[in-house]
């Protein structure tokens, strides 16, 4: 583990980066290497591989930001509870190759909560995460805001930590035209009570404070939340989140346009007579800005369930087009600062949860949607599918569009029980049409129209503390999910693995071995819940067919397969 340093540095006025007084703890915050358990799958359309991939550990995992990786492969950033010092929840990044193999982890080392919400891949090719800690800065136990960089191979470079007095907590990071970055999320420390206020930072390239603003509606001051950040062309920003903008009551999604100093020049807000919010926002290819969130007041079926919205402005504010999609049986959601993506074609892609289609409804399932540019639907897929596990809890946060075409997303899972824990990182790939060999279905959901109007507010500069924090080395595990069942993977079989893949028939499984392995099979139900195991024995290699017991009732298993040191999962359907 890293050693921590301790300096105490005192930055008089005019002469910090942020010409401010600022109380400086030089601390290091320690990152570290972590043991991962990765679920993993590899599909391929043509020639491309399109992993599906599990990340985690005995307990919870869940992943809010992913980037297309360095050398090839991703980064994904959020949280885990099954490493790190204490139990907490501890920062985790998880650095993959293109298959989704993991190269390297890191995982915080803070004694209380912390969780990276957000991350950017840099133009002097680093890794910049932020998000929130309870372990480092002026505020402990009490939330304060992290950033924390990362050099390719996942070394720390520096950590910074600010914050005041009560909680403050980042969801978004951008990196900025000058090399710095401007981060979105909310104070209870900052601005007038009452409280929490939108808060926006502006960091220079060595995460030293240039400015930071607080920013409230007017008249109407109850709560409001900042949730993602983009710079926009004209080096301002666009910023988006939810406030109490019209009501004690409901909340209602705003959409927040600055200058390059964080100057107001314009506000739109929607809502009606429930509560709505947004969470992404992103620049089309033409530079407008578009944001996206979820609604109870518009869509299929208002006060009921909750659709997904999009909608884009120009870069004065004036409204292009507003669309809701969904279903009338459920909930549609958007949650993640990077849930929505501006794509090459002119167009749009955004991603969010859906409980009214897919495998194990009314529990959620991923849900990508492609817009054209005037906000129409293209395509739409949920995944996974029936025809394989998925019957718990699958959340989409964070998309991206590949430089290489198609779309990654990541998230977490608690559908599959293979990793004897509880939710995990899940990161899927999608090729340009949103489709794989196996694991999605297509969709159509209904669109409808959502108006906006003008709003007022704002804003007064903040004068936070700093301090610092790290990371540090961390293995993890893996298994597989959403792989074509019908032969030896290729790509495991070069990488030295065992090979072995494992399909349902019925009461039984088939088990196909690359040669003779020790394996031992357990049967789990959709909850994880474990009613059958077959204690391990040698089998040869080729096909095997081996007989659940007949304890097990009828209904959807998944069945695992461990044996050197690698391990398949399917689902079995016993009548």
């Amino acid at each position: 583990m890293t050693a921590r340093t301790e300096s105490h540095v005192t930055v008089s006025p005019n002469k910090s980066a942020d010409h401010k007084e600022v109380r400086m703890f030089a601390r290091t915050l320690v990152i570290v290497p972590a043991i991962i358990a990765v679920l993993f799958a590899a599909g391929v359309a043509g020639a491309q591989v399109l992993p599906v991939r599990l990340y985690g550990g005995a307990a919870n995992e869940e992943c809010h930001a992913l980037v297309e990786g360095l050398g090839g492969g991703f980064c994904l950033a959020g949280w885990t509870r099954s490493f790190g010092p204490t139990g907490n929840s501890n920062v985790l990044v998880v650095k993959t190759d293109p298959a989704g193999i993991p190269v390297w982890a890191r995982v915080s080392a803070g004694k209380y909560d912390e969780e990276a919400r957000a991350m950017v891949r840099t133009s002097n090719n680093c890794y910049t995460l932020a998000g929130w800690t309870r372990s480092y800065g002026p505020g402990t136990p009490n939330k304060n805001i992290f950033i924390e960089k990362l050099d390719a191979a996942g070394n720390h470079l520096w950590g910074r930590v600010y914050g005041g007095l009560a909680d403050d907590e980042v969801f978004s990071i951008v990196e900025t035209a000058d090399s710095g970055y401007a981060l979105a999320g909310l104070t209870h420390s900052f601005g007038p009570n009452p409280k929490p206020n939108i808060i926006v930072l502006k960091l220079d390239q060595w995460g030293l404070l240039q400015w930071m603003r607080a920013y409230w509606f007017t008249p109407m001051h109850i709560e409001d939340e900042g949730y993602s950040i983009v710079q926009t062309p004209d080096l301002g920003y666009a910023v988006c989140g939810r406030a109490k903008a019209m009501g004690p009551a409901l909340y209602n999604p705003f959409l927040l346009k600055l200058d390059p100093v964080g100057n107001i020049q314009w506000v739109q807000v929607a809502g009606a007579n429930y509560s709505d919010e947004a969470y992404s926002v992103a620049l089309d290819i033409a530079n407008n800005v578009m944001v996206a969130g979820r609604t109870l007041s518009f869509g299929t079926a208002p006060g009921a369930f909750q659709d997904m919205f999009v909608a884009k402005f120009t870069l004065s504010g004036v409204l292009v087009w507003s669309r809701t999609y969904g279903w009338s049986n459920g909930d549609e959601e958007v949650l993640d600062d990077r849930s929505l993506v501006g794509t090459q074609d002119a167009g749009a892609a955004v991603c969010g949860l859906t409980t009214s289609v897919g495998p194990g409804i009314p529990n959620p399932n991923f849900l990508i949607l492609k817009l054209d540019p005037m906000g129409i639907p293209q395509w739409c897929r949920s995944h996974p599918s029936p025809y394989h596990p998925g019957l718990q809890s699958d959340v989409p946060l964070p998309m991206i569009e590949l430089a290489a075409g198609g779309y990654a997303v990541g998230g977490w899972t608690n559908s599959f029980p293979t990793l004897i824990g509880g939710a995990d990182f899940m990161l899927s790939t999608f090729d340009p049409a949103g489709n794989r060999e196996v694991c999605v279905e297509p969709q159509e959901p209904v669109v409808m129209e959502m108006p906006w109007i003008q709003a007022r507010m704002t804003d007064s500069m903040c004068y936070p503390d700093h301090d610092t924090i790290f990371l540090v080395p961390v293995d993890v595990r893996h298994d597989s999910v959403c792989y074509v069942e019908t032969g030896l993977d290729e790509h495991d079989t070069e990488r030295g693995n065992v090979g072995f893949v494992l399909r349902g028939s019925g009461r039984n499984v088939e088990l196909t071995l690359a040669r003779p392995t020790m394996v031992e099979i357990q049967v789990f139900t959709t909850d994880g819940r474990q009613v059958a195991r077959i204690a391990p024995r040698e089998y040869a290699a080729g096909k095997q067919l081996v007989s659940i017991p007949g304890y097990a009732l009828a209904g959807a298993y998944v069945a695992r397969a461990i044996g050197g040191g690698q391990v398949a999962s399917t689902k079995i359907v016993m009548f």
